[in-house]
């Protein structure tokens, strides 16, 4: 009796595990995540200690001492670089060493087409995800137990920003084995799309033409997770372009198609996912889930902001180097274009203006905002401000809500105790699993 789809797609998928597990590749990887995640997170206690010290003796600095920001994003900074170089090596190797053996072409005679091929590689990535995270548990867990505090909606927004991150890398991975035949090729490929992002976000940060690329660049989507906001451009930007790359890779890799029918195949289903996309960006939606509600004014004043249907226009006199752009940005701007329905910033010509420059203008530093045929200006950046003046041009009057003030997790510890944990256990840990899951296979 033949097997069914879904028979035949379950054999698969345990046999890509079986293969991912007994690749060398993973379990140095692991080893070598495991050891940076201690070095991160042993780091990372220490200076949050050194700042919480300073808080305790000054508690209007305790404020400040979130352990998102100063733990486990940081602490996570490993991840970003395993996720960056090695974990490309693992998935290349999965996909590509069909293509060199000749297994691709007996898989391709099975009853399940390029795509489902690829989706079961991807299934037993997901299996072994649990694997990749047994580090980050493993802080979370001494952290707690060193007493100090968690904030679950935070952590499972970074998870989540780590997880779609990792699956845009892997299907860019496997869309560069799907296009060159040796694995060598699509390593460095794949190595030019992640390290090209991440110089494009470098380059993007002192504005010019570059900040609008740099914008939707895979570190600056992975950044706002990182900082507790769950929006819905980030989430459908990380998965477009993963079932972008998982689309091309799944056409471009079937051996029996000419180029040219396979790019007639692309482009239709490239232009559907990015409608999908657009569509989504066109219309977003954001939740702050930071402990310290960092990215929201207050529920009264965002009420209000929401009511202003009609535009707001808000010109800058200042460079984009000055610092305080930088606060305005992330301070007002940011929530303003979360809230205000229909905003306009502009940003007036600065260029022979500015402290350091030859001719002082003497608008450098005023905001201007318009709305609905009413003109308020300040030289001020501040939220306390700026909000009142944008209240009275629409009219409203509002009374700020009653929230408790943020009082922060400022703790004094020591984690260098724990090392041994991820210098020693793990890695070991680590090492014998790959052993024995070799013996078992041989």
């Amino acid at each position: 009796m033949p097997l069914s789809k879904l028979q035949i797609s379950r054999l698969l998928l345990v046999q890509e595990i079986r293969v991912l597990l007994g690749s060398p590749a993973l379990w140095a990887m692991l080893i070598i995540l495991a050891m940076l995640t201690g070095f991160s997170f042993i780091q990372a206690v220490d200076l949050f200690s050194q700042a919480s010290r300073t808080a305790l003796s000054y508690p209007e600095l305790a404020s400040g001492m979130n352990p998102l920001e100063g733990i486990f994003v940081p602490t996570f900074g490993a991840y970003y670089l395993v996720e960056t170089l090695l974990l490309p090596f693992v998935i290349i190797r999965l996909v590509g060493q069909d293509k060199q053996n000749g297994a691709l072409k007996l898989l391709l005679q099975l009853p399940l087409s390029p795509f489902s091929l690829n989706a079961i590689k991807l299934a037993a990535l997901t299996v072994v995800w649990g694997l990749i995270m047994a580090p980050a548990f493993s802080v979370f867990v001494i952290w707690r137990w060193l007493g100090g505090a968690v904030y679950l909606p935070e952590i499972l927004t970074l998870i989540l920003g780590h997880t779609l991150y990792s699956l845009t890398i892997s299907c860019i991975a496997m869309f560069a084995a799907a296009i060159c035949d040796s694995l060598p090729s699509a390593a460095m490929i794949c190595l030019a799309a992640t390290l090209g992002s991440w110089v494009l976000d470098f380059a993007g940060a002192n504005g010019g033409w570059l900040a609008i690329p740099a914008a939707w660049s895979l570190t600056t989507l992975l950044r706002q997770f990182e900082n507790g906001l769950l929006s819905s451009p980030a989430v459908a930007a990380f998965c477009g372009l993963s079932l972008l790359f998982f689309i091309s890779a799944s056409i471009l890799i079937h051996p029996g198609k000419k180029t040219a029918a396979k790019i007639k195949i692309i482009f239709p289903a490239a232009a559907a996912v990015l409608i999908v996309v657009a569509g989504i960006i066109s219309t977003p939606g954001y939740i702050d889930v930071s402990d310290n509600l960092k990215h929201s004014f207050n529920p009264a004043d965002a009420r209000a902001l929401r009511q202003m249907n009609k535009p707001l226009k808000i010109t800058i006199h200042l460079s984009r180097q000055d610092s305080r752009l930088y606060d305005l940005e992330h301070e007002v701007l940011a929530k303003l274009r979360r809230d205000v329905p229909r905003l306009e910033i502009i940003f007036a010509d600065t260029r022979l203006s500015g402290l350091f420059s030859g001719t002082e203008d003497d608008n450098y530093g005023l905001i201007e905002y318009e709305y609905n045929g009413r003109h308020e200006k300040s030289y001020s950046n501040s939220p306390e401000e700026i909000l009142p003046l944008l209240h009275k041009l629409a009219g409203h009057r509002v009374k700020p809500d009653i929230m408790p003030d943020y009082a922060g997790h400022p703790l004094v510890a020591d984690a260098s105790a724990t090392g041994w944990c991820f210098y020693l256990v793990m890695p070991l840990l680590f090492l014998l699993m790959a052993c024995l899951i070799r013996r078992s296979g041989s």
